[in-house]
């Protein structure tokens, strides 16, 4: 069974002005997910801003998603993910504890090691909480180093291995992960709002979209007309998308939504943690003016 299939959304994290988390605000975004429907919610991901907050802010952020999530169809998805690969371990056993329904784990960074510790990185936390599905999650534009697919089918035979979030954007590596794994209990999620049309069409269960913080209805509308082969009104509401998931990449994640969200009246503020600090706005204007084209749709 897929932990999910159609659009889980990594979750952006309000903060207010003085850069300190605003829990009601991350309250309120979780319940709009809710609500929109969405199949599962990614707390800790890259788009929430881990790197800069505290592992007992994390901690209290998973909570509060299980909590709200406990009897909806909406899925807890928790980041797990670490350079030290006994953090990792600590990390996977809490999420397991507090009733997450996966652990999503980033190949380490900085300290990239070979395909050989990747793996042994894996299975060690694979190990440290075997009842918790893992979901890999590859993504070299951030971190510098590749899951290579030998090393995908390597740890997709590990029983809690159980799918891989792909955020290469080289729909030729999805291919052969998909072809490799075909006859695997092994499942593949795209990463990149941009492809998911064409993913989903080659066999991918869903995304785990930033665009989803914005549209969460329609993005997970898309997905589901993806996965029912529905092409032509999918074909329709990828090109319909297209300038909105453009734009909310034009600078650094999760500097767009946050942006977009502040614009809409969804959160109070669309401040980062530093290094990142909000977007020009000439950017805005770009994504504002997609934004509108795609509401006048009427979806």
């Amino acid at each position: 069974m897929a932990i999910f299939e159609g659009s889980a959304v990594a979750m952006i994290l309000p903060m207010h002005e003085d850069g300190s988390i605003d829990y009601e605000g991350f309250k309120k975004h979780v319940q709009r997910m809710i609500d929109a429907g969405v199949q599962a919610v990614l707390v800790n991901g890259t788009t929430g801003e881990p790197a800069t907050i505290l592992w007992e802010d994390e901690m209290e952020l998973t909570k509060i998603a299980v909590e709200m999530c406990k009897g909806t169809k909406t899925k807890v998805i928790a980041g797990g993910g670490s350079n030290n690969t006994e953090v990792a371990i600590q990390k996977a056993k809490f999420n397991a504890e507090v009733g997450a329904d996966a652990n999503l784990v980033v190949t380490p960074y900085y300290n990239k090691t070979s395909q050989r510790g990747l793996i042994e990185h894996y299975k060690l936390i694979s190990e440290a909480a075997p009842e918790l599905p893992m979901i890999l999650y590859n993504v070299p534009g951030r971190t510098g180093m590749k899951i290579t697919v030998d090393t995908v089918v390597e740890l997709a035979k590990v029983p809690n291995i159980v799918a891989m979030k792909d955020a290469t954007d080289d729909i030729n590596y999805a291919m052969e992960v998909l072809t490799r794994t075909r006859d695997m209990d092994f499942d593949l999620y795209s990463g990149c709002d941009d492809n998911i049309l064409p993913f989903i069409a080659a066999g991918g269960k869903g995304v785990i979209s930033v665009l989803s913080n914005v549209y969460p209805r329609e993005t997970e509308m898309f997905a589901q007309l993806c996965l029912k082969g529905d092409l032509e009104k999918a074909r329709e509401m990828a090109l319909d998308f297209n300038d909105v998931s453009k734009y909310l990449f034009i600078d650094t994640n999760p500097i767009m939504p946050k942006a977009a969200l502040k614009h809409k009246g969804l959160i109070d503020s669309e401040m980062l943690r530093r290094p990142l600090i909000p977007t020009t706005d000439e950017n805005k204007k770009l994504l504002f003016d997609a934004m509108e084209a795609f509401e006048r749709k009427g979806y």
